[in-house]
Order: structure tokens, then sequence, then C-alpha cells
């Protein structure tokens, strides 16, 4: 500042500098009451509240102290909005901190709650690489239900969310939902919200399957599944969604395209708990996604679930946009993924397949492609991107039994393979 110009920040209206404190990490907030006596109250009235980026802070009571007397020295008549807690072990010493203080963390939560107006809440915890969920220490959320009528966006990281929390039908206004690396023991359900995002998660209900029943969901994320693939309920409204299932998921079986190898030691076939899956012969995916009008699927050539839901014949009535991700073409001919989406997709305009490398399969269980007896007519297509590392005409023939003129396939290749049309 120039002098004798006075103080230019300072002169601002209140509600501009608590709206620029509200982008600076908590501790670096209240450090501007030091600036000026206009400074000194602002950071208590701040519409968010960031506690992140601490870093060099070894001391765990200290770090519990500081959040208490954030939370508790506020202006109790000021709107919280947004409280977000990124606790990361690169800016301090995770370890002293939970499991010590997770009622505390959890009571730090409930306070914000308390203001009646937030909006925005995330809790995310980074602490080092692990491989096995028992490597590392998991901040359990309290098993209560939310209750808030302002609250539109939750983001979790690295949290334990047990069922009465799961249940989001006391937040109306709760649209925007992401769990990240979580550990999910129950049933996740509200009638409101339309954005979920899933990533990396256990889901913790072992031998069941967590069901997710979001009737007015828009948009899905569901990637990384760990342990058994939840059960997709009615979703109406999906216009867009993204799946991928790889080996991490429990629903794989080198030896069987459908869950039923008869090897009664191969948990992923015959839980021994339960003797069989509890939603054989029911959809787990495809049913609930088929309202989509986007669908990205990206399934490992050893996971059953989708081929045993492809038995079911869903129909996507609104589907025009579809990308084949990691799919193999060896599949049984009668269920094969690309032929079940051109059968059942009649609206189809765009499709994309980006095929990995054809795995070797077993002579006895290895399959042929058979065309069906009539093509079918999908006169809305208008293109088909092929993009692979491996294949072989097989891929050409089941497009063209479908009535697919080659002419509107464009094939991008790495290697400069055999694509010859029998």
């Amino acid at each position: 500042m120039a002098s004798g110009r006075g103080d230019r920040i300072g002169a601002l209206p209140d509600d501009l500098l608590h709206h620029v404190l509200s982008f600076l990490p908590a501790h670096l907030a209240v450090r501007t009451c030091v600036l000026a006596r206009r400074w000194l109250h602002l950071w208590k009235s701040a519409p968010a509240l960031r506690v992140t980026g601490i870093k060099g802070c070894n001391n765990a009571v200290r770090f519990v102290n500081f959040v208490d007397n954030l939370l508790l020295l506020r202006d109790p008549r000021a709107r919280l909005e947004s409280f977000e807690l990124d606790l990361d072990e690169r800016d301090f010493d995770f370890e002293a901190l939970l499991p010590a203080y997770e009622r505390r963390v959890n009571l730090w939560f409930r306070l914000a709650f308390t203001c009646g107006t937030l909006e925005n809440l995330a809790l995310r915890t980074t602490n080092g690489i692990y491989i096995y969920p028992d490597d590392y220490e998991t901040l359990w959320f309290a098993n209560v239900p939310l209750i808030s009528q302002h609250l539109t966006r939750l983001e979790l990281k690295r949290v334990y969310v047990l069922s009465s929390t799961l249940d989001f039908s006391g937040c109306p206004a709760l649209i925007h939902l992401r769990m990240e690396d979580c550990d999910i023991e129950g049933n996740i359900s509200s009638p409101f919200l339309k954005h979920l995002s899933i990533v990396a998660s256990f889901f913790q209900t072992d031998p069941v399957r967590a069901r997710i029943s979001l009737p007015g969901l828009v948009s899905l994320e569901l990637t990384g599944v760990l342990r058994r693939t939840p059960v997709l309920e009615s979703m109406p409204l999906l216009v867009s969604a993204i799946v991928r299932l790889e080996l991490d998921c429990h629903d794989n079986c080198s030896k069987n395209d459908y869950g039923d190898c008869g090897n009664r030691r191969c948990w992923n076939c015959h839980d021994p708990r339960t003797g069989a899956d509890d939603w054989r012969g029911k959809s787990v995916l495809l049913k609930g996604l088929s309202e989509a009008a986007e669908l990205e699927l990206s399934v490992d050539s050893q996971v059953f679930i989708v081929n045993r839901d492809l038995k079911l014949c869903p129909t996507f009535s609104k589907l025009k946009t579809l990308l084949l991700s990691e799919w193999c073409p060896d599949i049984a001919s009668d269920l094969n993924i690309l032929s079940c989406f051109l059968k059942h997709s009649p609206i189809l305009e765009k499709l994309t397949l980006q095929i990995s490398k054809v795995p070797k399969r077993p002579a006895e269980i290895q399959r042929s492609y058979t065309p069906p007896e009539q093509p079918f007519a999908l006169c809305h297509l208008k293109s088909v991107d092929i993009r692979f590392d491996e294949v072989d005409g097989k891929v050409l023939n089941i497009l063209r039994a479908h009535g697919v003129p080659l002419e509107k396939v464009n094939i991008q290749r790495n290697k400069l393979l055999d694509l010859n049309v029998s």
C-alpha cells in the first residue's frame, strides 16, 4: 500500500472481505487478524472454513485445539456455507490424530451442521500408500443420519461410512455426493440426489450386496469397485453413467463367464457364508443403467457380473452414445456384450470400442461368434470408432451381422494386424 493512501483493501465492504477470506486455508485466514484493527474479527464471519495445508504441525493436541477454537469462536450470527477438512499425513502427524481424536473430528462436523446454513461439506483423509484396508487408519463417520435443509454437496475421502449416514433422505437439498477410497457399509439411498461419484471404494457388505437406490439420479460414476458390485436400482432420470469394473471387484473368475465355475473353493463364485450370490438371477447393473442416454462401460474380461446381467436382456431405449472399454470379443456368442447392446439400443447414434489385448483363454472355454439369424437395422447409428491394441475380424463380423455398414466404421490401430473378415 502506498503511504498516505490508507488501507485500500481494508476499506472494502465486509461482505467482499469475507468472500476473499473464504478462499484461504483456515490457519492463514486467522492470521489476518494481526493486519489491522479492522481485520481483528473478520475471520470469524468467513462463509467458508478450509482446514487444509497445515504443514509441519506435529502436535495433534495443538491441531485439535485450533479446530475447536476455529468453530467455537465463530460469530454465531454468520452464515457458514462450506466446511472442508483435509487431513494429509504429509502436512502433520496423522497417526497421532487417529483414532485417538476420531470422536472430536465427528463433533466438528456436528458443530458445522448447527450453523444451519451449511451447503458444502468435505472430509478428506490421506495417509500414505497401502495394499489392504487394514494397513491404514480409516476415519469412522458417526453412524447417525445427516439432517440438513441446506446441504447441497458432500465429499468424503478415505472415510468409513455406515448405514444410517448413507440414508440421505434427511437432506432434501443434497444433489452432489462424491465418495473416494471409502469403506461403505450399507445401502445408499435418497430421493433427492442427482449426481453420484464412487471411486475406488470398498463395499463392506459381504456376503450380501449393497443397494444404490437413487430414483432421481442424473449422472453416475462407479469406478474401481472393491469387493462385491452394488445393485443399481431403477434410475428413470439417468442421463450419463461411467462404470468401470476391474479385477479388484470380487465378481470375477478366470474359469467361468457367469460366476458358476463349480469350484466350491472359489469365493467369488461360491461364497462359503451363503453358498451362492444373493443376487443371482436378478440384474445387478444393467437394469439400473438402462435409462442412460450416454454410457461408458469398462469391464475386465474376467468380471462375470455383466455377462449374467445380459441374460436378462434389458432394453436401452434412450441410449445414444456408448463407449465399451477393455471389452474383448471372445465372450459367448448369444450373450456377447457388443451384440447385446446392438440388439437392445434402438436409437444408438455413436459407438466407440476401446479393445484391449485379447486374453488367451483356456481351450475348454473358448467360443466362436455366431451371427444372429436376421440382421438388426440400426437406422440411427452415425459412426463407430474402434480403438485397439490387438483385434481380429470378429469385431467387424459382429458389426456387419447387425447391419452396420463398414463405411461408418473408423478404425484407429496401434499395431498393424490382419483384419480379414470371414
